[in-house]
């Protein structure tokens, strides 16, 4: 069994491709045989140490947060699943990854494939649709808000700018050029080429940012708030908690957090969406598993449109 590992906090030189033991069912789990996992940045925040505070320093670690296979064996307990099932799945816990052609997960962040996706299409939804239902929530869009997507065109943007629109949101999405057609055809009402404008400088106004590219911070973008808008933060770090925290009771402008959390009810509703087209995936650029460090230095490079998967089957 060939799996991607790394013994040392790095760049993705750190990561070696070497054979392990089988899998065994655990109580409470299942034994999938991977076919394909995406790539978050998470994945890079933790490799790289940034995180270890939630993903622990026990070595060797194994990256990928979301997978999608057929399940092989069904460990004691777990109900709702058998052999043959097409599945996919989320992040149980931070200190363990899935980028191995066989992994033993918790049954309780996996669900049916949606049956409008391959495997690698599957797999490249799980952390990005349901952080940007968080973040939609987070931002309690509604309809008329005037939104703010900054990285609408990376492996979460797409799904944030949809969930916007269909809450009734006016949205201006930010990208890169390579990604303004993709805006555009998601429904984005303004579209900002960053590389040409700075959305800072606008004088606009919004109801909530929806801070996606990691390259706005709070302080920055409060010059885009309303007096009582909502900025949204998908990289909680343990002093950017701390700090708001203790800030947000005294002031009017709002910074929130999203944690995301996979559990098996709410991959069934975001497959659900997927299959009824009410969700359109994002793009995806694949690699086969022998191209393991190449996959990782292109997610990591930044301006990517969409996902970047690996291909284990």
């Amino acid at each position: 069994m060939q799996t991607v590992t790394y013994s040392r906090f790095g760049s993705p030189d750190v990561l070696t491709l070497s054979d392990a033991a089988p899998t065994s069912p655990r109580s409470g789990h299942l034994v999938v045989r991977v076919h394909a996992v995406s790539i978050n940045p998470l994945d890079s925040k933790i490799r790289r140490g940034d995180a270890r505070l939630l993903s622990g320093t026990k070595f060797p670690k194994t990256p990928g947060l979301d997978f999608a296979g057929v399940v092989e064996q069904v460990g004691e307990g777990v109900q709702g699943f058998q052999v043959g099932d097409a599945v996919f799945g989320g992040p149980g816990s931070l200190k363990v990854g899935y980028l191995s052609e066989r992994i033993s997960v918790p049954a309780r962040v996996v669900a049916k494939k949606p049956k409008s996706l391959d495997f690698e299409g599957a797999a490249a939804i799980a952390v990005v649709g349901l952080a940007a239902q968080a973040a939609v929530q987070a931002a309690r869009i509604k309809a008329g808000d005037h939104v703010l997507i900054n990285g609408a065109s990376g492996g979460l943007g797409p799904y944030a700018l949809q969930l916007a629109k269909r809450a009734g949101a006016q949205v201006t999405a930010v990208s890169g050029t390579d990604g303004v057609a993709l805006a555009r055809e998601l429904g984005a009402d303004t579209v900002v080429d960053y590389k040409r404008e700075a959305i800072t400088e606008s004088g606009r106004t919004f109801d909530s940012v929806l801070e996606l590219s990691t390259r706005l911070p709070f302080s920055e973008a409060r010059v885009l708030l309303k007096p009582r808008g909502v900025y949204v933060d998908l990289e909680p770090g343990p002093a950017k908690l701390i700090g708001a925290t203790l800030q947000n009771p005294f002031r009017s402008q709002q910074h929130r957090f999203v944690i995301v959390q996979s559990p098996t009810a709410a991959l069934e509703a975001l497959g659900r969406k997927v299959d009824a087209g009410e969700l359109r995936p994002g793009p995806t650029r694949v690699f086969a598993l022998s191209e393991y460090r190449r996959a990782f230095e292109v997610a990591e490079k930044g301006g990517l449109v969409g996902k970047v998967v690996v291909r284990l089957a």
